[in-house]
């Protein structure tokens, strides 16, 4: 089995080091080390990471709890806060990143190994729970806050990311699930649907023109992002 590669999120250098070697110890494979919310953001983009461990208390105007939104939005990877922080108000903050763990500074290697395990075990699950598809009639199942719910993936017009949820757009209807548009991605055909933008995904299909930097699908304009734009132009030139 390989090894979990996990991005470490801590500015205080002596800290992040010991953390980083305990890491190795227990045969994990740390990708790097990040101080701020953007070099966690290019190091995830630059590296297959499996877990983030975030500390709280960065030392900038971006702390570890809104980065964890920004994971939870862009990424949907499973992280871990180790921090020393254990007061109310920080864990009711904590409490809506829905965190796969949290650990407490000065915290011991037999619990890190275990939160970190069942982190990333957990992450797994959800994964093969969230999106259970059916191929014999190309339907998918996508979680509820009502349960599981079966769609036609042809249905689908495009996919809008929501803090740590996101949003099915069919014809008929908006259906809010309980997955990252990330998480929903992996589970959808790569050659009909295409991430567009940070916060949308769309079927190909289902584009009816696209005008200046916007595509049209049915009666609704949605961005095209600078950074999307490329790999978009690429798949309409596949159609």
């Amino acid at each position: 089995m390989s090894k979990a590669s996990i991005l470490i999120v801590e500015d205080e250098f002596i800290i992040a080091e010991n953390l980083s070697a305990t890491l190795e110890e227990l045969g994990y494979h740390v990708v790097g080390i990040a101080e701020t919310v953007d070099t966690t953001i290019r190091m995830i983009k630059e590296n297959a990471v499996d877990l983030v461990l975030l500390d709280i208390n960065l030392n900038q105007a971006v702390d570890g709890v809104e980065i964890a939104h920004i994971i939870n939005t862009e990424f949907a990877i499973p992280f871990v806060f180790v921090t020393a922080f254990v007061d109310a108000t920080t864990i009711e903050r904590v409490k809506h990143t829905h965190p796969y763990g949290y650990v407490t500074k000065p915290y011991s290697e037999v619990d890190l190994n275990i939160a970190i395990d069942l982190a990333l075990s957990r992450h797994s699950q959800t994964i093969n729970q969230n999106t259970l598809h059916n191929p014999s009639d190309d339907t998918v199942y996508i979680k509820t806050d009502k349960g599981l719910k079966k769609i036609r993936i042809c249905e689908i017009l495009w996919i809008e990311a929501y803090d740590y949820y996101s949003f099915v757009h069919t014809s008929s209807e908006k259906i809010l699930v309980t997955s990252t548009l990330k998480e929903l991605e992996q589970k959808l055909n790569n050659n009909i649907f295409v991430r567009i933008h940070r916060k949308y995904t769309i079927n190909l299909n289902h584009i009816e023109r696209i005008v200046g930097n916007q595509v049209e699908i049915g009666k609704n304009l949605i961005p095209i992002g600078r950074s999307n734009k490329e790999e978009f132009l690429m798949k309409i030139k596949l159609l």
